[in-house]
């Protein structure tokens, strides 16, 4: 700063204008500000950087089946080569060099060279309360975070309760193309002690890709992205969708078929459209647990097989009602006999052809 003044009162000494010296500071700060190191640069005089990613998960907590979105608290793990960090004594393992935190921080702000991934599925930003570098003698670098993020993916809710989903994590380089950087060999690990997770789901497999993701804005292969994705395969566990839902609403359909075993047709209608309002109940509570979806759900249809033999039962009433000429049932009533059998049998086997068309397990 001293030499950009003095530099100033020279050229305003000789008479340039303090214009011209403003000028002047903002070139040399401009010039100082583009000057650059080899290291900014990836090695890749062999190749593009391969970067191998291991991630260890604690946790999958929070899922909203509305917003189609979920919580993951894990550890990530980057590592690579950078040749040119090569120390003179490449065995002794007094040369890692390790920074955490602020230490780390303030490395990414050097002309070392370090690549930006980005989480493409996460929602908003997520938190990285831990971070530390290493760099070994021989040019590794590893790079560790531990992260909280919210995310999200396509959830496919047509067996719902009885549904399977798919929980994953997808990264990609910021800046950098599968010419200059690749994913390699990546993990994945579910830590011992995730029970809010393994409580309410079955995890039936666990992998890691890697595909490409062509961004075709420019027409040249250039926009050609390495990707990694994590996936956890899991079955949701239906014990409480089955107990405290499905099994309470299959009771309410059968007591409606008490419609035809009872004598007076206004018990007859009153137990008939509250029953129906009952189920009205469980329809909000599906619509509250489940986003807005272009087709039916095996709960919803479930619901709406309800509607129907209730205003079934309600109709079958009302006409056999007129039959007597609108006097209450008998026992001795042929049609009454033939519905307090056929409705449950209808009933069952609708059941039975929901299942196998939902396929449910």
């Amino acid at each position: 700063m001293n030499k950009n003044f003095n530099i100033c009162f020279l050229l305003k000494k000789g008479s340039m204008g303090i214009k011209s010296c403003v000028t002047l500071i903002i070139l040399l700060f401009a010039l100082k500000s583009f000057s650059f190191n080899e290291n900014l640069t990836p090695p890749v005089s062999n190749g593009p950087v391969k970067v191998s990613v291991d991630l260890h998960i604690n946790k999958v907590y929070n899922i909203n089946t509305v917003d189609e979105t979920y919580q993951i608290d894990g550890y990530l793990e980057y590592s690579w080569v950078d040749e040119r960090l090569k120390s003179v004594d490449e065995d002794s393992l007094q040369g890692i060099r390790v920074y955490e935190n602020d230490r780390a921080k303030e490395l990414f702000n050097t002309k070392m060279w370090f690549p930006a991934f980005e989480l493409i599925n996460v929602q908003g930003e997520s938190q990285i309360p831990n971070m530390s570098i290493e760099i070994h003698p021989n040019g590794k670098i590893i790079y560790d975070e531990r992260f909280f993020g919210t995310f999200s993916t396509y959830m496919n809710f047509r067996d719902f309760p009885f549904d399977s989903q798919q929980f994953s994590i997808q990264i990609e380089s910021f800046s950098y193309n599968k010419r200059q950087l690749v994913f390699t060999n990546p993990q994945i690990f579910l830590e011992e002690g995730s029970n809010s997770f393994t409580e309410k789901w079955q995890i039936k497999n666990m992998k890691a890709s890697i595909t490409e993701q062509l961004y075709p804005q420019k027409d040249s292969m250039d926009d050609v992205y390495s990707r990694v994705v994590f996936e956890i395969d899991s079955k949701r566990l239906t014990g409480y969708y089955l107990w405290q839902v499905l099994f309470p609403l299959f009771i309410i359909i059968m007591a409606s078929f008490v419609l035809f075993w009872i004598k007076d047709f206004g018990t007859q209608i009153g137990i008939g459209f509250t029953l129906m309002l009952t189920v009205v109940a469980f329809n909000f509570y599906s619509a509250s647990i489940l986003p807005k979806l272009p087709y039916q759900t095996f709960i919803e249809t479930i619901i709406i097989v309800g509607y129907v033999f209730i205003f079934m039962g309600i109709i079958a009433v009302i006409i056999n009602h007129r039959l007597n000429g609108n006097k209450d049932n008998s026992e001795n009533n042929k049609l009454t006999k033939i519905l307090r059998y056929v409705f449950p049998f209808t009933f069952f086997t609708a059941l039975i052809v929901l299942f196998f068309l939902f396929k449910v397990s």
